[in-house]
């Protein structure tokens, strides 16, 4: 994973106290060493580092701009729900080798219907949408999307795409992600920083307990999630 130095922590800071409560608002992650000043962390992300669900590089370099792929993403998501990875498997995906440092978070995320790939393959290095974010977090819940897709209620709804409409609105409805200005930006790609602030929030939920216990039952039994389909 290529993280940027860390005294780009510092430009930050300025904004942070006063966003890092507010799921819209960007937070950095960053290597959890002691490379890291404490002092310039920010409560919400030191959280998600103590619980080792946030990692950097061995060097303890830092991206707070930086935009995350979705095996950096199955990683911090697999993480976040603590599954048992070492029940993941093999993948079927072409474009994720046996040898890759994210098959197990891959795999177990595949196996359970949360991110399964388009056409036979992964995209790994591919950067993570806003539509994407949106809908792994809806199938993290298993919140319904029957009927949803038509009143999405943001000015940029043309842009979604089709196979994501569901789950946006379902995302929005449940407050799972933001909108800004009346504006979703679909296609946006993920920050380190949004993602982050997301995970906090998220597992901060009053129901996220009842979440990942649910995840993890499924992920034992072998069963995908509820509103799995073929596309993410």
């Amino acid at each position: 994973m290529e993280l940027g130095k860390s005294k780009k922590i510092t430009k930050y800071i300025v904004s942070s106290t006063m966003v890092v409560n507010a799921m819209a608002a960007p937070v950095a992650v960053f290597a959890a060493n002691d490379k890291v000043d404490p002092a310039l962390v920010p409560a919400a992300v030191q959280e998600l580092l103590d619980k080792g669900i946030l990692q950097g590089d061995h060097n303890g370099n830092v991206n707070l701009e930086g935009k995350l792929t979705r095996i950096q993403v199955a990683a911090i998501l697999a993480r976040a729900l603590n599954l048992d990875v070492s029940k993941s498997g093999t993948v079927s995906f072409t474009d994720v080798s046996s040898d890759s440092w994210g098959l197990k978070y891959i795999a177990s995320l595949q196996n359970l219907g949360i991110m399964v790939g388009d056409n036979g393959k992964f995209r790994p290095n591919a950067y993570l949408t806003k539509e994407e974010l949106a809908t792994i977090l809806v199938r993290v819940t298993q919140t319904n999307i029957v009927g949803k897709g038509n009143n999405m209620g943001i000015s940029d709804a043309g842009q979604v795409s089709d196979w994501a409409k569901g789950y946006v609105q379902a995302a929005l409805e449940a407050g799972l992600i933001p909108s800004q200005d009346g504006k979703f930006d679909p296609k946006g790609q993920i920050t380190r920083q949004q993602v982050a602030q997301v995970a906090s929030n998220f597992t901060k939920n009053v129901k996220f307990e009842e979440y990942k216990s649910s995840i993890n039952t499924l992920l034992d039994e072998g069963k995908k999630i509820s509103n799995s389909d073929p596309t993410v």
